[in-house]
Order: C-alpha cells, then sequence, then structure tokens
C-alpha cells in the first residue's frame, strides 16, 4: 500500500484537550473526526487494537499470510531461515516448546515437523483455527496443540516445557508495569534451567517524533470496503514508546479507529527486566545472527535461563 509520508518532528507532548474529548467521544456511539487526539496515546484502552475482537482477528490473519510484506507476520522464507537458528537455540527435539503469542503458527508448525512437542497460544481464534488446519494437513496435530488464551492469564502448568518462544515483538505490546507478570507467568511453566527465546526491538523503523500518512485502500482491518486511510506513528524515544494510529473515514461518513502501542525495553535494562520474572542468565544476540548484540542494535534476540529454585 502506498503511503505518502509526511515526515514532522514535535515535542512528544500530546495536547491535554484532545485527550479528553476523545475520552468523552468514546463513551458515546458515534466518534466524531473533531474528537480525535491530534497525538496518540499509548495503550489508550479506547483505541487500542483488541486482538481477539473477531471481525480485527479475521482481517489481521488476512495481513499474517499477506506474503508480500513482514507487516503482521514475516515471510515464509524469513520463517524459515529463523527457524533454522531457533534449531541450533533450543534444546533437541522432542523437547517441549510454548509458543507464546503463537499467531497463525508460522514457527510452531515447522517446529513440530521438526519433531518437537509444540503448544501455541493466542487470543486470535481466527489465526489459531488456521494453524489447525495447516497442522491437520500436515498431519502434525499428534506433535502441536493451540490453545486460546491470553498471555497475561492463561494458565500454564508449572515446570511443563523446556523452552518457550516469545518472537515477532510480542512483549513489547504490553504496557511495561505487565512485561515482568507476562514473562514471570512464562518462566514459572518452565522446567528448572528451560530457556526462554524472546526478540525484542530496541527502536522502530522511524526516527524520533511523528510520521502522518493518508491512502485509498480496499480494505484494512478497520473495514473489509474501500475507504479513506489516515495514519500516523509516533516514537518517543524519552519514554520508549510507539504508537502506530490507523483512522478510517468510511463512505456513510462514519469514522473508526484503532491503535496498537508498544514499550520498547532498553539496552541495558533488559537484563534487569528478565531477572524479575526469575530469568538471570540472560545472552543477547544482534538480531537473529549469532553476533552479540550492542546498543545500536535494532532487534535483539534474548536466550534466558530460569532460575533453579
Amino acid at each position: 500500500m502506498n503511503k505518502p509520508p509526511l515526515v514532522t518532528h514535535w515535542p512528544i507532548t500530546p495536547p491535554t484537550a484532545g485527550i479528553v474529548a476523545y475520552a468523552a467521544a468514546s463513551m458515546r456511539r458515534k466518534l466524531h473526526p473533531s474528537s480525535i487526539p491530534p497525538w496518540p496515546v499509548p495503550f489508550d484502552s479506547s483505541a487500542e487494537l483488541d486482538w481477539g475482537n473477531p471481525e480485527y482477528a479475521r482481517r489481521l490473519l488476512r495481513e499474517h499470510l499477506d506474503q508480500s510484506h513482514d507487516g503482521a507476520s514475516r515471510r515464509r522464507t524469513v520463517v524459515a531461515g529463523q527457524v533454522r537458528r531457533l534449531r541450533r537455540l533450543l534444546p533437541s527435539s522432542p523437547a517441549r516448546i510454548l509458543d507464546a503469542g503463537c499467531g497463525p503458527g508460522l514457527y510452531a508448525v515447522p517446529l513440530a515437523a521438526l519433531g518437537y512437542s509444540v503448544t501455541g497460544v493466542d487470543v486470535s481464534e481466527a489465526a489459531l483455527r488456521h494453524a489447525r488446519g495447516v497442522a491437520s494437513r500436515a498431519q502434525l496435530l499428534g506433535k502441536v496443540r493451540f490453545v486460546k488464551g491470553d498471555l497475561r492469564s492463561v494458565a500454564l502448568k508449572p515446570d511443563s516445557f523446556d523452552s518457550a518462544l516469545l518472537v515477532y515483538f510480542v512483549l513489547e505490546a504490553f504496557p511495561r508495569a505487565l512485561q515482568p507478570e507476562v514473562l514471570r507467568r512464562i518462566a514459572t511453566a518452565l522446567t528448572p534451567d528451560g530457556t526462554l527465546i524472546a526478540e525484542l526491538r530496541l527502536r522502530p523503523e522511524q526516527p524520533p517524533g511523528r510520521i502522518d500518512w493518508w491512502d485509498v485502500v480496499p480494505n484494512s482491518l478497520l473495514s473489509d470496503r474501500r475507504h479513506l486511510l489516515l495514519g500516523d506513528a509516533v516514537y518517543d524515544q524519552r519514554r520508549h514508546t510507539y504508537v502506530l494510529r490507523e483512522i478510517a473515514i468510511h463512505d456513510d461518513g462514519s469514522v473508526s479507529v484503532q491503535q496498537t502501542s508498544g514499550w520498547l525495553c532498553p539496552f541495558g535494562s533488559i537484563p534487569r527486566l528478565f531477572a524479575r520474572a526469575g530469568l538471570p542468565n540472560v545472552t543477547m544476540f544482534d538480531g537473529w545472527t549469532g553476533s552479540a548484540a550492542h546498543a545500536l542494535s535494532e532487534t535483539v534476540l534474548i536466550v534466558a535461563r530460569r532460575r533453579r529454585p
């Protein structure tokens, strides 16, 4: 999708009046364009994407499976290379693997095909239904299962997995205050000396400030029909937050909004974040390479080992 960008770098100070008006509008049935704040508010519950909403989940699955971009999930060729890297980091099959935030099974199914016993957890029923179908056609349902659940609350049996995956920046979708608890729940499900492999990004692919764009699109996460889509992305380097917001203007004049927010843990704080969750032994790689991570890495791959009881 062509998105002619208008790049502006303003102080990250959202106008308070706009936020108040937007919050008030969210309590009414109809959203008026003038009530939308000029700047998106990180983790604003009135606009944050509901990953488990059936309509959003169905449309998001379409993006997951789109092989023309890596915007929702990665392309199959990229995933294949990363699975090869995971094989060098995971214990030998048939180890028990938890794929936390598994989406449509892009990693879970190939790992099951390699002999691992995989459990995938996700909030999207549409993604899980697709993953089960792929596993069934590959005759792998005895090696992989998929469970609907929120990583903040899903019941995970203690000491039941040899390793866990948290890839494609799943952790950043939780606010800063919740990230240690999400990690702690996963760590508790690991066996002693079990490992968590987590992928984090240190910064988005844009400079600090705001980028705006617009386009007329045939569909988006907000509609299956042709509409005007306005978008902006704000990276607040000081607060380590990133928000991607989309606003749809429909032919009937109605307006809808969705956004995704992230809290990006600073490089120097990563070991402390994982240690708080009971994962004190941390090795950090520069993305999916075998080289050591550093403060200038765009993404890091964490291999964290659980603390023995």
